[in-house]
């Protein structure tokens, strides 16, 4: 996605997600990315209503365009899945802020960055990093 489509987003409504995140909607959906053998798992926080989310949010997407398949990648709206996103931090011990990237290897906490941290260097190594 581009700069002008995360703005479009925001001035006109929701953009379309890519599809090749997973949404988790469900406290129970949370707990499977938790599990010791469930893998390397990426979950990205994102507030519609925040302008920094927008910069984070293109990282992410093309970490996940170019390493798809080295991990799972989940999309929370922190906004409309407030009990989700709430699960996160109480099961990982990360507390909440948006935007945030936790990666999870087998129901670990691995790698976790908000805000500005958020790097797509960083978020490629701690994907690769095995």
């Amino acid at each position: 996605m581009s700069f002008l489509s995360g703005l479009r987003g925001m001035i006109g409504g929701r953009p379309q997600l890519s599809e090749k995140w997973n949404l988790p909607d469900t406290v129970q959906s949370v707990e499977s990315l938790l599990k010791p053998d469930s893998g390397t798992q990426v979950i990205y926080k994102h507030s519609y209503n925040c302008a920094v989310c927008i910069f984070s949010k293109i990282k992410v997407e093309e970490v996940m365009e170019k390493h798809g398949e080295k991990a799972y990648f989940h999309f929370v709206d922190v906004v409309q899945n407030r009990d989700v996103s709430r699960k996160i931090a109480t099961e990982t011990g990360v507390g909440h802020e948006s935007p945030q990237v936790i990666v999870l290897k087998n129901g670990s906490v691995y790698w976790h960055a908000s805000h500005s941290a958020i790097g797509k260097d960083q978020l490629e190594e701690a994907i690769l990093d095995v």
